[in-house]
């Protein structure tokens, strides 16, 4: 199908945060849009007020007749708009598809890894657009200060994408640059084994012109012309001379100077990364610079959501063992003196059983712990896996496992200056309203 084709297209899954960046993007095309989703969200809602229509009920009278159908797999399958639209004779297409439509216009700069790939996405997207005018980005997370998840450019001549391993999605693309930031452990209900998923991450890496690979995977992926990025000595584009200065993190590249707000050695390594895709495209070290100074991170990537001298709440997406590593030692780093407490919910029985080990030693590095219950996503329970489960391995004193109803109650309960919230699921609506009632308890 050709995107010049396309007049009218329905997501089922719009409020999901790779199906909202096409929304956005055939919105801004004059594509009518329109789509569901489970229940409202922020998300769903500004993209009602950019004029697409969302529904919230799976009644198929709702569901138009359009030029492109396409969906997430986060949908569970029995959908009844599935069926509905088959039996019409229509095709649906997966989000990853259409992503490919896209950037096999354009020359791409897919940012890759299990974790660390959405803020090295924003972070690269926003350096560029302030130093080019001819780049777009679809983002896996929304920008802050600008509420959204896409840049688009009139006519752009590259597309940064984040590349999502998950359902092996990332190899429908052709990067001329690619990124690789971690590889971890992730995804095993797909792939089966780490080694299957090396093994595909390897092919993505076959199929780019330009590499650059964070010196943790330098080891366990091969290519002729791959360059590396990271703090060690021998990599080509590294880190030094770091230190914390006002709150910000300074430190030098090639003997020039960057500063980044962002918390968190892991985020200088996401930082360098973007450093080495700008200096791909010639540009300047001065504007690099500015750019990334300038930059205030991602929505739910280490978000200080409320901070106070009693009290400090920070939202953070981490649902992989080395993501709460990451969160925790950056959380340490700002906040030496205070008692730490994660509230953590596991996403996914599968990723919960397959990494329960890495779990467990990561969170037991907290002072205090409140879990919630797995969120399923597109997942049936499995037999022997539960937040109870998991519970029971962590080695702390103080930890407790709650139902979401009771999370505020139980937040207010303890007296850790620092609360850590953490989680992929859907825990980052419980957010909001904890910081109201511990603003009401502090009376501010």
């Amino acid at each position: 199908m050709k995107l010049s084709d396309i007049h009218s297209v329905y997501f089922l899954g719009i409020g999901g945060i790779g199906m909202s960046a096409l929304a956005r993007f055939f919105h801004q095309q004059g594509v009518k849009v329109s789509g569901y989703d489970k229940t409202p969200s922020p998300l769903t809602e500004q993209l009602q007020q950019e004029g697409m229509k969302v529904v919230f009920h799976e009644d198929t009278d709702a569901v138009p007749e359009v030029d492109l159908y396409v969906f997430t797999p986060a949908i569970p399958k029995d959908h009844p708009a599935f069926a509905y639209i088959r039996n019409k004779g229509n095709q649906w297409y997966k989000r990853s598809e259409v992503l490919q439509w896209i950037t096999d216009q354009r020359k791409t700069i897919a940012i890759a890894g299990t974790h660390g790939k959405t803020t090295t996405t924003a972070i690269t997207a926003y350096v560029l657009s302030q130093s080019l005018n001819n780049v777009s980005a679809f983002i896996g997370g929304v920008l802050s200060g600008y509420e959204t998840n896409v840049i688009l450019s009139a006519d752009p001549e590259w597309v940064v994408v984040e590349a999502d391993e998950y359902d092996r999605s990332f190899l429908r693309l052709d990067p001329e640059i690619l990124v690789v930031t971690s590889l971890d452990a992730d995804h095993l209900d797909i792939y089966g084994s780490y080694e299957s998923m090396v093994g595909d991450y390897q092919q993505l890496v076959d199929r780019s012109k330009q590499v650059w690979l964070n010196a943790s995977v330098v080891g366990a992926l091969k290519a002729p012309n791959a360059m590396s990025y990271g703090f060690e000595e021998g990599c080509d584009l590294q880190a030094d001379k770091v230190e914390v200065l006002d709150g910000k993190f300074v430190f030098e590249v090639s003997g020039k100077h960057y500063r980044s707000a962002l918390p968190g050695r892991h985020n200088i390594q996401n930082a360098l990364a973007a450093i080495a895709v700008a200096r791909s495209l010639q540009v300047n070290d001065a504007d690099i610079a500015a750019a990334l100074g300038g930059f205030s991170g991602v929505k739910r990537r280490f978000q200080r959501v409320f901070e106070h001298e009693k009290r400090v709440i920070i939202d953070d997406y981490a649902h992989h063992p080395e993501e709460i590593k990451a969160a925790i030692q950056a959380a340490r780093e700002l906040y030496p003196e205070k008692r730490l407490l994660v509230v953590f919910q596991p996403h996914l029985y599968s990723r919960t059983r397959d990494l329960e080990e890495g779990f467990a030693a990561e969170l037991s590095k907290a002072d205090d712990l409140i879990l919630l219950p797995i969120y399923p996503a597109r997942e049936l329970p499995i037999e022997g896996v539960s937040s109870a489960h998991l519970l029971n391995k962590v080695q702390l004193k103080t930890k407790q496992l709650v139902e979401k109803a009771d999370l505020e109650k139980a937040v207010l309960s303890l007296t850790a200056q620092t609360v850590l919230i953490l989680g992929a699921g859907d825990i980052d609506r419980l957010v909001q309203p904890l910081v109201n009632e511990v603003k009401a308890d502090l009376n501010v």
